[in-house]
């Protein structure tokens, strides 16, 4: 047997082999994400991973964790360090960017420095405030001092999206079409009223 063929010989050995062991590698990377996935906390059968608040012009959950590369620019530009990194261990999610309303709420700079420095995709441009959609405030009237025998108008007040929320006989009304889930109003509710009466759902 000459040299020429045994050495062909080996060098489709090597290449059967590597090409083996490297879809057996991805397989296994493969299940893993799919079992930490399934197992995060929150995860139902309409969604593979849990739902946060997240900065203006996220794309939908699922793909902003396939694109987000946990960089942190746009936690670094934020003016007002409302964005921060998620710090949940075993979390599919761990070192996204959220923002937590009740902490520090979105205040929808004019420019949205977050969007202008991804790269990556997860956040993508808007073109004005009502294409935002971070989330949707809820009033839970059992809690709400305007809906009991106070009068308190701070989440209206506060509200920088016209519209969004008004007072219909002295309560709080939120109309979802129009609100972006800033989180203005629950971090203003945290001031005055406790247990806090408004809480921001995520949208997507």
């Amino acid at each position: 047997m000459s040299d020429e063929i045994i050495d062909h010989g080996r060098r489709a050995f090597f290449k059967e082999s590597f090409s083996y062991f490297g879809n057996a590698v991805s397989e296994i990377v493969k299940n893993k994400v799919e079992t930490i996935t399934k197992n995060s906390p929150g995860s139902s059968s309409n969604s593979k991973v849990r739902k946060y608040i997240r900065p203006p012009g996220a794309v939908r959950e699922e793909e902003f964790i396939a694109l987000c590369t946990k960089c942190d620019e746009c936690i670094k530009v934020c003016p007002h360090e409302s964005i921060r990194k998620l710090n949940k261990d075993f979390d599919i999610a761990d070192g996204t960017p959220i923002i937590i309303p009740e902490e520090t709420p979105c205040y929808l700079c004019e420019d949205y420095a977050c969007i202008k420095v991804c790269k990556d995709g997860a956040l993508v441009e808007v073109k004005d405030v009502e294409e935002v959609a971070m989330g949707k405030a809820v009033i839970n009237e059992d809690n709400c001092m305007a809906y009991g025998a106070q009068f308190c108008e701070q989440c209206v007040r506060n509200c920088p999206v016209p519209g969004a929320i008004y007072l219909e006989d002295n309560k709080p009304v939120v109309v979802k079409e129009k609100c972006v889930g800033c989180g203005i109003c629950e971090n203003v509710c945290n001031t005055v009223n406790q247990p806090i009466a408004i809480k921001v759902v995520p949208s997507h």
